[in-house]
């Protein structure tokens, strides 16, 4: 792939061509308005020394005699030197020259042709061309009284008046080379800092950053957004819109919204925490995780990641099942190799009565819980769980030890037993990340529509303290909220007694 100029490169390029056309612009414009004021001094130079030329005593009288003076030619000739001028001309009302640099001209007419506008009365400055070459000239006519007797010509060489310009354009050039200097500093200096902005990256790279964190966000199922420091969410993918969507019943975009549009009961979370939290929403579970994002070492926002919990939860429950499992089967293995060895000797010894009883003293308590579960318990999806439940308890090294009275009847709500069930996984999970005594006493009492559920263990006092907390959980407060249940830890001595009271609805009540 074909490499283009880097980033620093680039901007560095930009500004300097910038800074370059814009100065030289400028530049050209100083100049040209430069050249004008010098002319236009010039002008204004060649009027004033017209006009006071036009009143001395000796040009009135070499006007007036209509013959040329030494004195009057050599009086002309200093102020011309004076004022940087290159010719000082009197001249009668025939355009007759009565003064001139050169000698030899004198007596002869004026060349050019535009002081005609002059001997009419008026005063003006022309560019011409003369015996002297192209000029800049002034005209001004000479008065005595009311009545006009000559006029007076000045003039400047045009090389002479490219000199004057030049030496102005000499500081502008010297201004010119220091600021093209100090701007072209400038602007490496502010390319650096963008590029430094820019995390260093390549335009490249950050256009394929762009695609490819789109393509992420968009495509994953889970709803992620991305909000600012006052909870306005900035930037929402798919299935966060769509979320958002169906909570709201409108076409629109969550983009723009406060985050409270999607997370609508936000008290249930805490955003300064960096581990998952469950959250529940209108019967739904979710697994929230928020990240904050540093930008120069300063929190601007954060991205929120909101994804379904109830397929997370049951591939979980599944990892542990089967960890479990295989850590049991592993620890399990000696005790089976020990009662095979013992069934195969009591069918070497054919002792087949002994073998019947040793069977029967295997299976019984299996086979004793099975049958009492399943008549207890009417509602087949509660009996299932208590049977899965136990055989956690059991790769825990831990009997679990379930006491029903009376039966409970089938369910008269689906929803309502899988909130239950969920209030039950909650607090077993809680036990079983501790250490556990060899039993847990679990009994469950149905009575006036209510599951009256308690568990007794025996539980160190230091123990309990984290459980607590455990318990006061948002998630759990939820979950108990929807079975309309109530929740109390009892400590007594090194027992932990643990009430749960749910509401029950059977199907025969």
């Amino acid at each position: 792939m074909k490499k283009g100029l880097r980033l620093w490169t680039l901007l560095s390029i930009i500004f300097v061509a910038t800074l370059l056309i814009t100065n030289t612009i400028l530049y050209g414009l100083i100049l040209y308005q430069d050249a004008q004021t010098v002319q236009k001094k010039e002008e204004e130079l060649l009027l004033s020394v017209g006009r006071q030329l036009a009143i001395e005593p000796g040009v009135l009288q070499v006007l007036n005699e209509d013959t040329p003076l030494d004195a009057v030619e050599e009086y002309t000739k200093e102020v011309a030197e004076i004022h940087g001028m290159d010719f000082i001309v009197v001249m009668n009302m025939e355009g007759i020259r009565l003064t001139h640099p050169d000698k030899s001209r004198i007596g002869q007419p004026f060349e050019g042709g535009d002081e005609a506008p002059a001997l009419q009365g008026q005063s003006h400055v022309s560019i011409s061309e003369g015996t002297l070459g192209r000029s800049l000239r002034g005209f001004v006519p000479v008065y005595e009284g009311e009545e006009q007797i000559g006029v007076i010509a000045l003039g400047i060489g045009l090389d002479s008046l490219s000199t004057l310009v030049e030496n102005s354009r000499s500081r502008y050039t010297i201004a010119l080379i220091v600021s093209a200097g100090a701007g072209l500093l400038v602007a490496l200096l502010v390319a650096y800092y963008l590029k430094k902005q820019l995390l260093n990256l390549e335009p490249r790279e950050i256009s394929s950053l762009l695609e490819e964190r789109n393509a992420m966000l968009n495509e994953t199922k889970d709803a992620v957004v991305v909000v600012n420091n006052e909870g306005i969410v900035n930037l929402a993918n798919i299935a966060a819109n769509e979320m958002y969507q169906q909570l709201t019943n409108q076409p629109t975009d969550l983009a723009g919204q406060p985050i409270t549009q999607l997370l609508q009961d936000k008290e249930q979370i805490d955003f300064e925490r960096s581990i998952e939290q469950l959250y529940r929403q209108n019967g739904q579970d979710y697994l929230f995780s928020a990240a904050p994002i540093m930008v120069n070492k300063r929190k601007i926002g954060a991205i929120v990641f909101l994804r379904n919990a109830t397929e997370s939860l049951f591939v979980t429950d599944q990892l542990a099942n089967t960890t479990a499992y295989a850590t049991a089967l592993q620890s399990q293995s000696h005790e089976f190799m020990n009662k095979l060895h013992v069934i195969y000797g009591l069918v070497d010894l054919e002792a087949y009565n002994e073998l019947k009883i040793y069977l029967s003293d295997i299976l019984q308590p299996e086979k004793e819980f099975s049958h009492r579960l399943s008549i207890l318990v009417r509602n087949p999806m509660l009996a299932g769980f208590f049977i899965g439940e136990r055989e956690k308890f059991a790769e825990r090294k831990t009997q679990l030890l379930i006491e029903i009275a009376p039966e409970i009847p089938e369910a008269a709500d689906q929803e309502q037993t899988t909130t239950i069930i969920n209030i039950y996984r909650y607090i077993h999970h809680a036990l079983l990340q501790r250490w556990l005594p060899e039993e847990l006493a679990m009994s469950i009492e149905y009575r006036n529509k209510q599951l009256m559920t308690t568990y007794r263990l025996a539980f160190k006092e230091e123990k309990s303290d984290s459980l607590e907390l455990v318990f006061k959980e948002n998630y759990f407060q939820q979950l108990l909220q929807d079975a309309t249940g109530e929740f109390e830890l009892e400590k007594a001595e090194d027992q932990l007694i643990i009430h749960v009271t749910t509401n029950y609805e059977g199907s025969n009540s």
